[in-house]
């Protein structure tokens, strides 16, 4: 028997797609945070002279934490985008109750009450090459 087609609710579709961006949101002001402790805590092991080793492979991890920032707010304006098309396709469809909730979510984004951008603070502390010992890379 071949499947039936199911079309999620148009209420549903709003639910999730508020939930995604709350999410995608947290996880990026998660990144900057991570980004902030991680620069804190390598400068902390030159300062006590660890490993150069350990220093290396903590740089590589701050390296990651580094490339995440601008993706996670990269796939926060991509989900932002969606909910507003979604919101300007729907919106007159969403009448019910419990679509009025999830409706003022929504809109608090759209009406940049949290705005994308300030999400991108430019908190990450640069390393200064010159307190690098020889042969040693950041």
């Amino acid at each position: 028997m071949p499947k039936k087609s199911t079309t999620i609710p148009t209420s549903k579709q709003l639910q999730i797609k508020v939930k995604c961006c709350e999410r995608l949101k947290k996880e990026h002001q998660y990144y900057i945070a991570e980004v902030a402790e991680n620069e804190a805590k390598l400068a902390k092991m030159k300062q006590d002279n660890a490993d150069k080793y350990d220093i290396k492979r903590f740089a590589e991890v701050l390296e990651e934490s580094h490339v995440m920032v601008p993706d996670s707010l990269a796939r926060f304006n991509s989900s932002l985008d969606d909910l507003m098309d979604f919101l300007h396709k729907y919106e007159p469809d969403l009448v019910a109750d419990e679509d009025k909730e999830w409706l003022e979510k929504a809109k608090r984004f759209s009406q940049n009450d949290i705005d994308p951008k300030s999400l991108a603070k430019d908190e990450v502390v640069e390393t200064n090459v010159n307190d690098l010992n020889d042969g040693e890379t950041f």
